[in-house]
């Protein structure tokens, strides 16, 4: 099965940045964490083969890590988790035998053909406990730039973050309404409260750039300047032998 690590969703706060462009836009408290519960039932068996025959049933095997450093093997129902993880919620209150169990997703698995969820890794949280997660960017406006006729590129989907449980947000959103072409947002130009991104400070988030055939007729027109420029004119006048014809 194809894994692929699932978006914990994160809003943090922003203050004033003087080192970020004018552009760049900040966080709404519309973005707070919510969470919701999902009800999960601990399984005592495991392998393939109960794999299988729980999915058939419609249940979704489950590990969560972090219970008195154990692991508890549990089953969800595969519509309700797939119903949540549509939405953006950071925690997740797991219900196991009529405990909470706040968590956040580590990992999914996916069928590689029919795209449906396999196997979720949860990690239960705590207060006052620091977690590192995938927190997704969400980009918002129409960028000035690409009305100008340039390309918006967006080169990361999320960012790792550690922060204490209470100030995961749901999301990063980025307004890039005021962007122009050439302009670029980096890691550095955040500034979230209580959260530290765990990238580097000069990765770049997203950018607008030129049209690729804007770019080439440039450089051609560039080449086609410098080739103008070093080309010689010739020099016509008479031959040796001609100027001493003359002479006599």
């Amino acid at each position: 099965s194809q894994v692929v690590r699932h978006r914990v969703l994160v809003p943090a706060f922003v203050g004033s940045n003087p080192a970020a462009p004018a552009w760049f836009g900040e966080y709404s408290q519309e973005n707070m964490m919510s969470v919701l519960q999902l009800q999960a039932q601990i399984r005592t068996k495991a392998g393939k083969s109960e794999s299988r025959r729980l999915r058939r049933k419609g249940l979704v095997p489950c590990v969560l890590y972090g219970v008195e450093d154990q692991s508890i093997n549990l089953t969800v129902n595969e519509r309700e988790l797939t119903k949540i993880l549509t939405g953006d919620h950071a925690l997740i209150e797991l219900m196991v035998d009529g405990e909470n169990q706040s968590s956040v997703v580590r990992e999914i698995q996916y069928h590689p053909v029919k795209g449906t969820i396999t196997h979720v890794d949860w990690l239960r949280v705590q207060a006052g406990v620091e977690i590192t997660v995938s927190v997704p960017l969400r980009f918002t406006g129409s960028a000035a730039g690409v009305k100008a006729g340039g390309i918006f590129q967006e080169l990361r989907a999320e960012l790792e973050v550690t922060c204490l449980p209470k100030d995961l947000p749901e999301f990063i959103e980025v307004d890039i309404s005021k962007m122009e072409i050439g302009d670029s947002v980096h890691v550095r130009d955040l500034n979230l409260e209580n959260i530290e991104v765990r990238e580097d400070e000069d990765s770049t988030i997203c950018s607008i750039i030129l049209p690729k055939k804007t770019v080439e007729a440039e450089e051609e027109a560039e080449e086609e300047l410098e080739e103008a420029e070093e080309t010689e004119p010739e020099v016509i006048g008479k031959t040796k032998s001609e100027e001493e014809e003359a002479e006599g």
